[in-house]
């Protein structure tokens, strides 16, 4: 669950001296001691589920990636979807990302978030991890749409 951070932090300067080490001691112990209830019983849940439920979990997510990357294929440059739940992806030259995102909502049903949200403008973002796989691929054949359309208008001008 994004936004539920559990766990630890490992630096290399394990022995105190020096002045990053410090600053995670600090981080650390906010975390620590500051771990809401909701995270925390999700990872009692999670460390009680076990292996098998995490590669279940993994399973799912790399169906949906797959086809999300299936549907990203026609833009050719992509990043991201090796141990993420989002793949970026750059749109043809002189694409406004916003005007995409906006085109793909109004004309073909699905949702990215501009990658000038991300620091990255000419981009998209496309999360894949809220849906089952059977949605996911309905929703990449839409994606892959609308990027089929967008090509098609580049080529034409």
């Amino acid at each position: 669950m994004a936004g539920m951070r559990w766990g630890t932090s490992r630096s290399a300067e394990g022995d105190g001296g020096s002045e990053a080490y410090g600053q995670m001691l600090k981080v650390q112990d906010t975390v620590a001691i500051c771990n809401s209830r909701l995270s925390q019983m999700a990872a009692l849940g999670a460390l009680g589920a076990g292996r098998g439920w995490v590669e279940d979990r993994v399973d799912t997510l790399r169906e949906g990636r797959d086809a999300i990357l299936d549907a990203l294929s026609p833009l050719g440059e992509t990043v991201g979807g090796s141990g993420a739940m989002y793949v970026m992806a750059r749109l043809p030259g002189g694409t406004d990302d916003r005007d995409f995102a906006s085109r793909l909502i109004e004309r073909h049903g699905v949702a990215v978030i501009p990658g000038s949200f991300c620091g990255l403008p000419g981009w998209i973002r496309v999360c894949y991890s809220n849906l089952p796989p059977d949605l996911c691929k309905i929703a990449a054949g839409r994606l892959k749409g609308g990027i089929v359309e967008l090509i098609a208008d580049k080529t034409e001008t």
